[in-house]
């Protein structure tokens, strides 16, 4: 459009306003959005039921937290010193709460602890130190690190931490997932069985 033209659209009384509202429209515009997508670790599959064992004890699980970097955004790293989040990749629910429901069916399932919400038990302190993605020479791994006491009112009876790891069978986040929700399953049945021990023991 010539310089002419231009001036005599900006005298019309009735397009100026027009020429200033095209304006403000791609000045204000926005770019394409963020498509954030949501994944849960769990097994779709339902778990296969144990015969019962004779009870050991009866259990309280307490606290269950994680550490302040594991909420909804996905954990990956790539060195021991370094994390990341992955910007648009999402939990449905925070680590801990996949952790727990997987902990309470290692430690209930098979009928060898009681679990208890009030009176006179031992009781189990958990937490999620880590729940991420792992690349490590040209591979993807899931790895879960939960650390946990076993206590009564007076001492601790029992304390350490499970690391797990899982290797992915791809590089997409579907197998990563898969992977870190296999880690978690081996994680709290390695944490069960710790307590378990610790309790005929005792």
């Amino acid at each position: 459009m010539t310089t002419e033209a231009m001036t005599t659209l900006a005298r019309s009384p009735l397009l100026l306003p027009l020429l200033l509202l095209l304006g403000g429209c791609a000045l204000t515009s926005k770019g394409t959005p963020m498509e954030i997508r949501y994944f849960s670790p769990e097994s779709i599959d339902a778990p296969h039921a144990r015969p019962p064992l004779p009870p050991v004890a009866r259990l309280h699980v307490g606290d269950l937290t994680s550490s302040a970097n594991l909420r909804y955004p996905i954990v990956h790293r790539e060195s021991a010193v370094e994390l990341d989040l992955y910007e648009t990749l999402r939990w449905t629910e925070n680590p801990e709460d996949y952790v727990r429901r997987s902990l309470s069916r290692a430690l209930f399932g098979d009928g060898q602890l009681e679990e208890i919400v009030s009176g006179a038990a031992l009781t189990l302190d958990v937490e999620v130190v880590a729940f991420e993605e792992i690349r490590r020479d040209n591979r993807h791994l899931g790895r879960v690190q939960l650390g946990y006491r076993l206590h009564d009112e007076r001492v601790i009876l029992a304390s350490g931490v499970v690391t797990v790891e899982r290797d992915a069978s791809g590089a997409s986040i579907e197998p990563v997932v898969a992977a870190i929700g296999s880690a978690m399953d081996a994680a709290t049945a390695e944490l069960a069985k710790n307590v378990v021990t610790r309790l005929r023991a005792r």
